[in-house]
């Protein structure tokens, strides 16, 4: 006994040796970090230094640039490691694109530097800027204007700006206009949306790409469903606006002013255009496999003539006839519209009127309110589970399970039920879900 006494106070004293020797080494190692002295220059550059160091460098700009980009490099290093201040390196880049206007990587990386790690946005974009103006036929600089503008700064129709030089820069990849369209129709530009995306479905027929015809027919359904969403919540606006209450069905909206005469996009309008300069052309029309799940065109939309079968018949691609198809696209209609997926719109009353819900939650479809509430019965009948267990038994009322009355709407206007003998929780408008 006396033995394990002694192994115990022996072990204890290497512990704390040990642990007191590593507490030291971690404390000395500390004092010689928050002693670092703040990272400075050796020499630093002013605004306009680059007028001076064309005539120093003896003609030798890009030489001189090199130069300064490395040191560019280690400057972003030392203020990393210290007081991390990005404003002066500012001056250095500015005189790197003095000297060499065309070093693409300087104004990117530069605008990385100062725009998101020194949170000084505007500046960098003033080398974007200067980046655009030097490399006209480049696509990157542009690019990754957008890509601030919109992800960083919320600002989205400096981000749509930004995409469309992009997108219209000689060297930029097909993928370019996809992504500047999704930054228009972020920024509710539903027709430059629209005009993007059937612009890449007839480059995959051209390409007889499926692949990309799928996508393109898939963004394009998405844009008009926004579009639609859009009209849709305005005229909500509208009316709790005009009535001080909110609406109980997506009906009492047909009477605003949103939902008169405007105009929007139909996906059948979209797809018996399509169908029918590849019938003019003498093509096979669209693949039903690909077009199942969306609204198919009535028999009269499809024998509407084209402008010119000639002239379709005649040429080898379909681009050229964009903004044909673009119009016939577009409608002119009153009240409320059907989805692209041709599933009717309605209000999710569980959002509306929610203050903590987001404003694009309260006008759905039925196919998507289905699903949430499929997902909301799932989450409450796993916190009745979860009650269950606790007591040993079923809960005598939703109020013992949430401790509070249960006032959660049913998305379709019916109502929750709970059956305290079977636990069972269920909605009357789907009861079999």
């Amino acid at each position: 006994m006396r033995r394990s006494l002694v192994h115990n106070l022996i072990l204890v004293a290497l512990f704390l040796a040990f642990f007191s020797g590593a507490v030291a080494i971690q404390r000395r190692t500390l004092e010689g970090v928050r002693k670092n002295p703040p990272f400075i220059e050796t020499w630093n550059l002013s605004g306009r230094s680059g007028d001076i160091l064309k005539i120093l460098a003896l003609r030798y700009d890009m030489v001189t640039a090199d130069f300064l980009w490395l040191r560019a490099i280690q400057s972003f290093g030392g203020r990393g490691m210290t007081n991390r201040d990005w404003r002066p390196i500012y001056n250095l880049f500015d005189t790197i694109t003095e000297l060499d206007p065309y070093f693409e990587d300087a104004y990117t990386f530069g605008n990385l530097v100062i725009g998101d790690e020194g949170g000084k946005q505007r500046e960098g974009l003033a080398l974007i800027d200067k980046g655009m103006k030097n490399m006209i036929c480049q696509y990157r600089v542009p690019f990754e204007g957008m890509y601030v503008a919109h992800w960083q700064m919320s600002d989205t129709n400096l981000a749509r700006w930004y995409g469309r030089v992009a997108a219209n820069r000689l060297n930029a990849p097909d993928w370019v206009p996809r992504i500047a369209a999704y930054v228009e129709v972020q920024g509710g530009a539903y027709y430059v949306g629209l005009d993007r995306f059937i612009g890449n479905f007839l480059r995959g027929i051209d390409g007889k790409d499926t692949v990309m015809q799928t996508i393109s027919l898939s963004k394009i359904k998405d844009t008009i469903d926004d579009w639609n969403k859009s009209l849709l919540q305005r005229a909500l606006d509208e009316y709790t606006s005009s009535t001080g209450r909110l609406p109980a069905r997506i009906g009492d909206l047909v009477s605003q002013p949103a939902l008169q005469n405007y105009e929007s996009a139909s996906i059948s309008h979209f797809i018996a255009a399509i169908n029918r300069y590849l019938f003019a052309s003498g093509r096979d029309t669209l693949d039903a496999g690909m077009l199942k799940g969306y609204v198919l065109p009535a028999p009269d939309e499809m024998t509407k003539p084209v402008p010119s079968p000639e002239a379709v018949k005649a040429a080898k691609s379909m681009t050229p006839f964009q903004n044909e198809i673009f119009r016939d696209t577009l409608e002119k209609r009153g009240g409320i519209p059907l989805s692209p997926a041709g599933s009717p719109y309605m209000l999710n009353l569980t959002s509306l009127g929610n203050p903590y819900a987001s404003r694009k939650e309260a006008v759905t479809d039925t196919a998507n309110a289905a699903e949430f509430l499929k997902n909301l019965l799932g989450d409450m009948r796993e916190v009745i589970r979860k009650r269950k267990n606790e007591l040993g038994r079923n809960p005598e009322s939703l109020r013992e399970v949430f401790c509070t009355d249960f006032k959660t709407t049913e998305p379709f206007g019916g109502k929750f039920t709970y059956d305290p003998k079977t636990g069972e929780f269920k909605s009357s408008s789907h009861p079999d879900m």
